[in-house]
């Protein structure tokens, strides 16, 4: 991407590019090593470092709930994510543009991970087919917002990880008479997690966190009601 080098930190990308690329990562998953499979191989985690550059993708590939079960947590990502997500401590809002919101997200680490900051623009796709649903962060574009937003304490007291990309996948699933019968849930991350993590942690918080994040998604439509 082209924020991994600073190039056009300041230029907006549209929901359309960033969606390429999601889609872009998860047909090359089968290259990445598989570090979690959990419910007979329903939920997989493939995760591979390249220095602090982390690519995970985890997938549940068959929830028993519809699309409609996931979209509040989509729509409502920025209190539903902080509320259901013990890694995360706040995410704030700051500021919308055309069709996308800049937050801040701040992260907590056991040790002897240091705790992490993120500022980074959030896209929203629903319906982009029928029932299916797609969120995504990337700091792409997000010079402004650190300018901006990022405050030297912030700087002194968190270490800024990079989110090149990050999203959450909803799609339908379908049985062999067109009918829906649950859900297909896709997470992405492509990033630098930022400081120094040893070997050892990255091949367990990694994979981890995934999973947890996926979790996240699937525990809240477990909880809250249908739209």
């Amino acid at each position: 991407m082209a924020s991994r080098d600073g190039a056009c930190a300041n230029k907006a990308v549209t929901f359309q590019e960033l969606e390429q690329k999601v889609v872009s990562l998860f047909e090359k998953a089968g290259s990445l090593p598989l570090r979690l499979s959990k419910d007979g191989g329903n939920i997989e985690v493939r995760t591979d470092f390249e220095g602090q550059h982390m690519v995970s993708l985890a997938e549940a590939k068959l929830i028993g709930r519809p699309p409609s079960a996931f979209r509040g947590f989509l729509e409502n990502f920025n209190d539903a994510f902080a509320q259901n997500d013990p890694m995360v401590r706040e995410i704030r809002h700051l500021e919308h543009e055309q069709s996308r919101e800049g937050i801040k997200a701040f992260l907590q680490f056991p040790a002897p991970v240091s705790d992490r900051i993120m500022v980074h623009w959030k896209y929203l796709g629903l319906d982009r087919r029928p029932g299916e649903h797609m969120l995504i962060l990337s700091e792409d574009g997000n010079g402004g917002l650190l300018d901006k937003y990022l405050s030297t304490e912030e700087k002194q007291k968190y270490v800024l990880a990079r989110t090149f990309l990050c999203a959450y996948w909803v799609s339908p699933v379908s049985d062999a008479q067109g009918n829906v019968v649950g859900s297909n849930i896709k997470y992405a991350y492509s990033g630098d997690v930022g400081g120094s993590i040893p070997a050892r942690v990255q091949r367990w918080i990694g994979p981890k966190n995934s999973l947890d994040s996926l979790k996240v998604l699937i525990g809240y439509s477990e909880n809250g009601s249908e739209k």
